[in-house]
């Protein structure tokens, strides 16, 4: 893929834009002309979290729209909005619209680095961070970024041009490089995490069960075992002296058998003499009852007899049966007859009440004496009780104490069996997991790449042949600071001129190697590769002198003449050679009103 154009644009503002092809790129330009604004938006386009830095010229422009054309002539556009919290949208050219995220999200396609790397091949691979801890990270576009955009921070960085100068990011380099020179990641080291972290948990676990060991169980074996051998010996003593008071306790039994039935006797004695008591007292209940209602009749008797006698003597009173006047004539009742019937009732009804009297007075004195003879059983049966609890008594206790000892002795025994038994299984568990944590570790080692990193040197020698580097050969790869070293001197060493060329040759022949098998985007954007660069003997730590224009005519003719097959952007201060520059899409920014395109930004009116 290549960028065909990077657009600006915000309300009533006309668009900044700037448009690229294949091949060579170059937009040359003075310093402050937006050179340098135009790559900070390329890398916000592609995720990120830093949006190109506020211009004076950029005030009232919002948005930043980067477009791509695919290796088979199809296209996709990146919109998104100059504020560091807006996402970018994504637009295909079948029309689909997505908004993604800016962070790499292995598992998902919802961010740009998931949909560029996707396209290359890369997402979802895994990086080694730590060698010892087993670290691991996702590999990103943020990872990818550095090698093939190159802004004028990273192009003269002293450091590897894979990382970021942190002293712990040199695992991870190396990781990224094996990843792109060979197309095989670091997956492996996620089982050997989980086999690291499954040893630390053993250990932990190792750690847990002596402290339980040591913090409950911290007698000594050879003490708790003659501990139990005296409480088996105790317990089987205890068993043999509770058989003999058990059949001592069952003779004084045997001995006791007349007691026993004499009090069976009297037992079954008072039982009937109680009942007959509560009969007799339900009876006395019922009798006292009829003698209420005998003496209630009587008084209703008595009460008839006296209103007879007053009907008898007046004759203003009517009769209660008829309704007619006491005489002869007009009342057929007979008040002497009703008198002598009222006397018979009376009669009657007193001989009963004298005679449920006499009943009465008899049942008491039975109730009495069956009362009586209930005490008398119930205090032979205590003597008896008595009698018998000294005969058996003290076997009793002799049996109940020894069992009472008998169960304390077994419940010591089952609590020293248990304890022993528990701290054998944990010992037990204490040697399994020794001989887990002494198995052997599958460690990690990542796999070597080194071979695969001669064809990369090769052409990033070929480069800086055509540049008419001086002292150029030979080009190779130091693994210790994942950097090259060209003459036998490192990158890093170089002036700041040098150490811009050597990166930028770097990233062009990381690009050519890496074409070849599909894992690169295709175009490389390199920020002021030349204007560091001087003339001079280019030795470590020596600094550049006089502009070397046969070093930058080299350098844009190399671009113009090899890299027709895929993309180069320059931003750059030197200007190339006239007869150079029609062999390349070239923009010139004049910073000058007057006279073509001032700079990446329209002039105001």
């Amino acid at each position: 893929m290549y960028i065909e154009s990077v657009v600006v644009s915000g309300p009533d503002r006309r668009d900044a834009s700037v448009y690229f092809t294949k091949g060579a790129n170059v937009v040359q330009g003075g310093s402050n002309t937006g050179k340098s604004y135009i790559v900070q938006c390329i890398k916000f386009a592609l995720g990120s979290n830093t949006p190109p830095k506020t211009i004076d010229e950029s005030l009232g422009y919002t948005t930043v729209r980067v477009k791509f054309i695919n290796d088979d002539a199809t296209s996709f556009t990146i919109e998104r909005g100059l504020s560091a919290s807006s996402k970018p949208t994504f637009y295909d050219e079948s029309g689909e619209v997505q908004v993604l995220g800016v962070k790499h999200n292995p598992t998902k396609m919802n961010s740009i680095s998931n949909q560029i790397l996707d396209r290359l091949g890369l997402n979802g691979k895994l990086l080694l961070k730590g060698t010892t801890s087993l670290n691991n990270a996702s590999f990103s576009l943020r990872d990818f970024e550095k090698v093939f955009l190159m802004d004028e921070t990273r192009i003269v960085a002293d450091y590897s041009p894979l990382g970021t100068g942190q002293n712990d990011g040199a695992t991870k380099e190396k990781s990224i490089l094996k990843l792109l020179l060979t197309g095989k990641d670091d997956a492996g080291v996620k089982q050997a995490k989980k086999e690291l972290a499954s040893k630390g948990a053993l250990r932990h676990r190792v750690a847990a069960v002596e402290d339980i060991i040591r913090q409950f169980y911290p007698d000594d074996d050879a003490a708790e075992a003659l501990e139990l051998q005296k409480l088996n010996s105790f317990t089987a003593q205890v068993a043999l002296r509770l058989g003999v008071a058990e059949n001592e306790l069952e003779g004084a039994f045997h001995s006791s058998e007349d007691l026993f039935t004499q009090k069976a006797n009297q037992l079954s004695e008072l039982e009937s003499v109680e009942g007959k008591l509560a009969e007799d007292k339900a009876l006395l209940d019922r009798f006292d009852m009829l003698g209420q209602k005998y003496e209630s009749d009587r008084q209703r008797l008595q009460g008839i007899e006296q209103a007879a006698v007053l009907l008898d003597g007046s004759d203003a009173v009517l009769c209660p049966t008829c309704g007619n006047h006491f005489d002869s004539e007009s009342c057929t009742t007979d008040v002497e007859d009703i008198k002598k019937g009222v006397s018979f009732e009376l009669n009657r009804i007193s001989k009963n009440i004298h005679e449920l009297a006499e009943a009465q007075g008899s049942l008491t004195a039975a109730i009495e004496r069956n009362a009586s003879s209930a005490e008398a059983t119930k205090t032979s049966i205590a003597a008896l009780e008595r009698l018998i609890s000294s005969e058996i008594q003290d076997s009793v206790q002799a049996v109940s104490d020894l069992k009472e000892l008998a169960s304390c002795l077994r419940q010591d025994k089952s609590a020293l069996e248990r304890r022993v038994a528990d701290k054998v299984r944990l010992k037990g568990e204490l040697k399994r997991l020794g001989i887990l944590l002494l198995e052997e570790q599958n460690t990690y080692m990542p796999e070597s790449f080194e071979e695969t990193a001669q064809p990369l040197v090769k052409e990033i020698e070929a480069i800086l042949k055509r540049w008419s580097f001086p002292n150029y050969s030979p080009v190779t790869f130091n693994f210790a600071t994942r950097d090259i070293t060209i003459g036998g001197s490192a990158r890093g060493n170089f002036g700041k001129g040098y150490r811009a060329i050597a990166s930028a040759a770097f990233a062009l022949g990381l690009m050519n190697l890496l074409k070849l098998s599909g894992r690169h985007p295709g175009f490389v954007v390199l920020d002021s590769p030349l204007t560091t660069y001087k003339e001079g003997d280019p030795e470590p730590g020596e600094e550049d002198k006089e502009v070397a224009e046969d070093m930058i005519y080299a350098f844009y003719q190399d671009i113009a003449d090899n890299f027709k097959d895929s993309q180069v952007i320059v931003f750059e201060n030197k200007e190339p050679d006239t007869a150079i520059i029609p062999h390349l899409n070239y923009e010139h920014f004049t910073k000058s009103r007057g006279n073509g395109r001032y700079g990446f930004f329209p002039l105001k009116n």
